[in-house]
């Protein structure tokens, strides 16, 4: 349930800085369920494309994550009183860690500090993909983590 209330969050946050890109992204999913049903009326499995579209997220990801100056990063969430921090414990609080596993919630916690700090942004298409790795969805961040070292502290 805390990652569909962070979910709404990156949506509305999305929808407000580009409702253009809300359209695309909404077509570019009606499209995605109408090729499932077509190939389920044919008896094929459509889910390669859907694999080939959480890599392609996996290494947008990746790119995003190392362009991040890290040490901006470490600098402004590790000030006890700033608005990044806050942000980030709100963020952290938003994610079932129970449910992550190590190397995912590693990065997952770095990717809520680079956003936190505004180091990395979370509006358009990277937006979506950097909220759903921080969530873990399809094992995202686990797959960011095999091509991505996170900063340690």
């Amino acid at each position: 349930m805390a990652s569909r209330s962070l979910g709404r969050l990156a949506a509305r946050l999305v929808q407000q800085s580009r409702p253009d890109l809300v359209r695309a992204r909404a077509s570019e999913f009606a499209d995605r369920i109408k090729a499932e049903y077509r190939a389920g009326l044919e008896g094929a499995d459509a889910t390669p494309a859907d694999e080939d579209a959480i890599e392609s997220e996996a290494s947008a990801v990746v790119a995003a994550m190392r362009d991040v100056d890290w040490e901006k990063v470490r600098a402004v969430t590790s000030e006890k009183s700033s608005e990044a921090a806050r942000a980030m414990k709100e963020m952290s609080a938003q994610v079932d860690w129970s449910k992550v596993q190590p190397v995912a919630a590693s990065i997952s916690s770095a990717l809520i500090a680079a956003v936190a700090s505004g180091q990395l942004p979370i509006g358009g298409v990277l937006g979506g993909r950097v909220l759903r790795t921080i969530i873990n969805e399809a094992d995202l961040a686990a797959r960011v983590g095999q091509a991505f070292t996170p900063p340690t502290e």
